[in-house]
Protein backbone atom coordinates (compact mmCIF):
# COMPACT_ATOMS: atom_id res chain seq x y z
CA UNK A 1 0.00 0.00 0.00
CA UNK A 2 2.77 2.50 0.98
CA UNK A 3 4.34 1.74 -2.33
CA UNK A 4 1.20 2.41 -4.23
CA UNK A 5 0.75 5.97 -2.34
CA UNK A 6 4.64 6.65 -3.66
CA UNK A 7 3.91 5.65 -6.92
CA UNK A 8 0.91 7.83 -6.63
CA UNK A 9 2.45 10.84 -5.88
CA UNK A 10 5.50 10.54 -7.97
CA UNK A 11 3.26 9.96 -10.84
CA UNK A 12 1.36 13.45 -9.79
CA UNK A 13 4.24 15.29 -9.55
CA UNK A 14 5.43 14.30 -12.55
CA UNK A 15 2.48 15.04 -14.62
CA UNK A 16 1.94 18.36 -13.03
CA UNK A 17 5.76 19.45 -14.57
CA UNK A 18 4.82 18.02 -17.56
CA UNK A 19 2.18 20.31 -18.28
CA UNK A 20 4.11 23.29 -17.17
CA UNK A 21 6.36 22.48 -19.60
CA UNK A 22 3.97 22.01 -22.04
CA UNK A 23 2.35 25.73 -21.31
CA UNK A 24 5.92 27.07 -21.55
CA UNK A 25 6.08 26.01 -25.08
CA UNK A 26 2.86 26.97 -26.03
CA UNK A 27 3.58 30.36 -24.97
CA UNK A 28 6.56 30.48 -26.84
CA UNK A 29 4.64 29.84 -29.84
CA UNK A 30 2.51 32.79 -29.63
CA UNK A 31 4.15 35.82 -31.23
CA UNK A 32 4.15 39.11 -29.19
CA UNK A 33 1.20 41.36 -29.69
CA UNK A 34 1.95 44.79 -31.81
CA UNK A 35 1.97 47.06 -29.28
CA UNK A 36 -1.07 49.44 -30.21
CA UNK A 37 -3.39 46.34 -30.57
CA UNK A 38 -6.20 46.33 -28.45
CA UNK A 39 -6.98 43.17 -26.44
CA UNK A 40 -9.95 42.36 -28.06
CA UNK A 41 -8.87 41.67 -31.28
CA UNK A 42 -6.09 40.92 -33.45
CA UNK A 43 -3.63 43.34 -35.61
CA UNK A 44 -1.57 42.79 -38.61
CA UNK A 45 0.29 44.39 -40.91
CA UNK A 46 0.67 43.76 -45.12
CA UNK A 47 3.68 45.51 -46.51
CA UNK A 48 2.64 45.16 -50.37
CA UNK A 49 6.13 45.83 -52.60
CA UNK A 50 5.56 46.60 -56.38
CA UNK A 51 2.51 47.83 -55.59
CA UNK A 52 -0.11 50.98 -55.65
CA UNK A 53 -2.80 52.14 -53.97
CA UNK A 54 -6.01 53.40 -56.00
CA UNK A 55 -8.97 55.59 -54.33
CA UNK A 56 -11.58 54.36 -56.14
CA UNK A 57 -15.45 55.36 -55.37
CA UNK A 58 -18.43 52.99 -56.02
CA UNK A 59 -21.50 54.12 -57.76
CA UNK A 60 -22.93 55.46 -54.59
CA UNK A 61 -19.99 57.73 -54.61
CA UNK A 62 -18.36 56.07 -51.52
CA UNK A 63 -14.40 55.40 -51.44
CA UNK A 64 -12.77 52.36 -51.37
CA UNK A 65 -9.01 51.10 -51.68
CA UNK A 66 -8.12 49.03 -54.08
CA UNK A 67 -4.17 47.82 -54.07
CA UNK A 68 -3.06 47.03 -57.85
CA UNK A 69 0.54 46.53 -58.83
CA UNK A 70 2.58 49.25 -59.26
CA UNK A 71 6.03 50.86 -58.17
CA UNK A 72 5.37 51.50 -54.30
CA UNK A 73 4.87 49.91 -51.05
CA UNK A 74 1.88 50.20 -49.93
CA UNK A 75 1.32 49.42 -46.07
CA UNK A 76 -2.15 47.74 -44.89
CA UNK A 77 -2.69 47.63 -41.22
CA UNK A 78 -5.96 45.78 -40.17
CA UNK A 79 -7.17 45.08 -36.13
CA UNK A 80 -10.05 42.78 -36.45
CA UNK A 81 -12.11 42.73 -33.15
CA UNK A 82 -13.02 39.30 -32.40
CA UNK A 83 -16.67 38.20 -32.82
CA UNK A 84 -19.33 37.94 -30.28
CA UNK A 85 -20.35 34.40 -30.74
CA UNK A 86 -23.85 33.29 -31.45
CA UNK A 87 -24.14 37.12 -32.57
CA UNK A 88 -25.24 37.83 -36.02
CA UNK A 89 -23.25 40.95 -37.21
CA UNK A 90 -20.90 41.37 -34.76
CA UNK A 91 -17.76 41.50 -36.97
CA UNK A 92 -16.06 44.83 -36.60
CA UNK A 93 -12.75 45.68 -38.54
CA UNK A 94 -10.62 48.83 -39.09
CA UNK A 95 -7.90 49.05 -41.47
CA UNK A 96 -5.54 51.92 -42.20
CA UNK A 97 -3.69 52.30 -45.82
CA UNK A 98 -0.62 54.31 -47.57
CA UNK A 99 1.37 54.16 -50.15
CA UNK A 100 5.05 55.69 -50.61
CA UNK A 101 7.83 55.45 -52.88
CA UNK A 102 10.31 52.73 -51.62
CA UNK A 103 13.38 55.62 -52.13
CA UNK A 104 11.76 57.28 -50.08
CA UNK A 105 13.89 56.87 -46.24
CA UNK A 106 12.38 58.92 -43.99
CA UNK A 107 8.76 60.80 -44.45
CA UNK A 108 7.41 62.75 -41.90
CA UNK A 109 4.24 64.80 -42.78
CA UNK A 110 1.52 66.49 -40.75
CA UNK A 111 -2.29 66.89 -41.26
CA UNK A 112 -3.16 67.76 -45.20
CA UNK A 113 0.42 66.49 -45.85
CA UNK A 114 -0.76 62.96 -45.41
CA UNK A 115 -2.48 63.10 -48.69
CA UNK A 116 0.73 62.55 -50.44
CA UNK A 117 1.22 59.01 -48.89
CA UNK A 118 -2.97 58.40 -50.08
CA UNK A 119 -3.67 57.50 -45.97
CA UNK A 120 -7.18 56.51 -45.81
CA UNK A 121 -8.75 55.20 -42.81
CA UNK A 122 -11.70 52.72 -43.14
CA UNK A 123 -13.83 51.20 -40.57
CA UNK A 124 -16.09 47.69 -41.25
CA UNK A 125 -19.13 46.84 -39.73
CA UNK A 126 -22.83 47.18 -39.43
CA UNK A 127 -22.93 50.33 -38.28
CA UNK A 128 -25.65 52.19 -39.97
CA UNK A 129 -24.45 55.30 -41.36
CA UNK A 130 -20.91 55.32 -40.01
CA UNK A 131 -18.78 53.03 -41.88
CA UNK A 132 -16.34 53.00 -45.05
CA UNK A 133 -13.22 54.41 -46.09
CA UNK A 134 -12.06 58.42 -45.24
CA UNK A 135 -9.28 59.97 -46.35
CA UNK A 136 -7.40 61.05 -43.07
CA UNK A 137 -6.41 64.68 -42.96
CA UNK A 138 -6.06 65.22 -39.48
CA UNK A 139 -2.86 63.33 -37.62
CA UNK A 140 1.25 62.94 -38.78
CA UNK A 141 3.32 60.00 -39.90
CA UNK A 142 6.70 59.07 -39.17
CA UNK A 143 7.69 56.52 -41.60
CA UNK A 144 11.15 55.33 -41.60
CA UNK A 145 12.60 52.65 -44.21
CA UNK A 146 15.75 50.97 -44.57
CA UNK A 147 16.65 47.92 -45.84
CA UNK A 148 13.59 46.00 -45.41
CA UNK A 149 12.94 47.31 -41.76
CA UNK A 150 10.32 49.50 -41.85
CA UNK A 151 9.56 51.82 -38.27
CA UNK A 152 5.67 53.35 -38.86
CA UNK A 153 4.63 55.83 -36.01
CA UNK A 154 1.16 57.84 -36.60
CA UNK A 155 -1.57 59.26 -34.80
CA UNK A 156 -4.64 60.55 -36.33
CA UNK A 157 -8.32 61.25 -35.91
CA UNK A 158 -11.60 60.75 -38.87
CA UNK A 159 -13.77 62.83 -37.43
CA UNK A 160 -16.78 60.97 -39.81
CA UNK A 161 -16.61 57.88 -38.12
CA UNK A 162 -16.08 56.55 -34.33
CA UNK A 163 -12.37 55.06 -34.29
CA UNK A 164 -10.56 52.50 -32.45
CA UNK A 165 -7.21 52.84 -33.82
CA UNK A 166 -5.93 56.07 -33.39
CA UNK A 167 -1.83 55.43 -33.21
CA UNK A 168 0.24 53.14 -34.87
CA UNK A 169 3.69 52.85 -33.32
CA UNK A 170 5.46 49.31 -34.91
CA UNK A 171 8.92 48.30 -36.22
CA UNK A 172 8.19 45.94 -39.53
CA UNK A 173 11.22 43.99 -41.02
CA UNK A 174 10.20 42.98 -44.69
Amino acid sequence: MRHCIILFFFFVISSCATNKVQENEKKQLIPPPHINCPGDGNCSFEVLENSSLNLAYDSTGKLYPEVKEGTKIVIKYTYKRKAVENVMDSGYAEYVYLEFDPDDKQIILKDKELKKVNMIFGRICYCKGAMGYFPVQQGNLFLFNREGNLQIRTSFKVNKVPQIIQQIDENIKY
